[in-house]
């Protein structure tokens, strides 16, 4: 049988674990918490870097989102942006499979005539000094003003084209395959019924630079 003594010890490690682990179980629920409000902050951020003519946005709801007509691209997220009550354009976040790393998370942002007002690439696995490079404005820089269907090519770009990173065609690709996803989205979103389609509104800082 167990003495006293070893009683007392089972029950004061029982209570020693138990207030550990939730102690444990809140910190987590606290940091998660801290790393969404980031993320979402960060986003936020990021679409008013990309239309920053816009004081307000709202997010297209998921099952009237458009579909990507660009092979290998997903659309993941669509916003609309405000002034007032006056749209001004879009934001479109889309996801290429075709990364030469791994996938590419492209921000695009466009203007109420679909012309793109900037890009800003959020997630990507490519090899740095190489693919790494598409967030540098030498080539990011090319897209804005772009509002009909883009190619890559190597060396001097024309009209409509996109000159591809040395060594780094295939992200080159598929970065100019997310905003050619973008324009064509937000094109789809132009027919939809405001009242049905927001999912809710994100307040942007109205043109704040980092």
């Amino acid at each position: 049988m167990f003495g006293k003594d070893t009683i007392v010890i089972s029950l004061k490690l029982f209570v020693i674990t138990a207030v550990a682990a939730l102690c444990l179980a809140f910190v987590n629920g606290l940091t998660k918490q801290v790393i969404a409000d980031n993320a979402k902050k960060a986003e936020a951020e990021a679409m008013q870097e990309v239309l920053g003519t816009a004081k307000t946005f709202m997010e297209v709801k998921a099952e009237f989102l458009p579909q990507s007509k660009v092979d290998g691209v997903a659309i993941e997220k669509l916003n609309v942006g405000f002034d007032g009550e006056n749209p001004v354009g879009y934001v479109v976040t889309a996801v290429s499979k075709e990364g030469y790393g791994g996938d590419v998370k492209v921000m695009v942002g466009l203007d109420g005539n679909l012309a793109v007002t900037r890009i800003e690439i959020l997630e990507s696995s490519e090899t740095a000094g190489l693919g790494a490079n598409a967030s540098k404005p030498a080539f990011a820089g090319q897209f804005e003003g772009k509002n009909a269907a883009l190619t890559v090519v190597k060396g001097e770009a024309k009209e409509n084209e996109i000159s591809a990173i040395a060594s780094a065609t295939i992200t080159s690709k598929a970065v100019t395959g997310c905003v050619n996803a973008a324009m064509l989205a937000a094109q789809d979103a132009k027919a939809l019924n405001p009242a049905d389609a927001f999912v809710n509104t994100n307040n942007g800082e109205g043109g704040t630079e980092e």
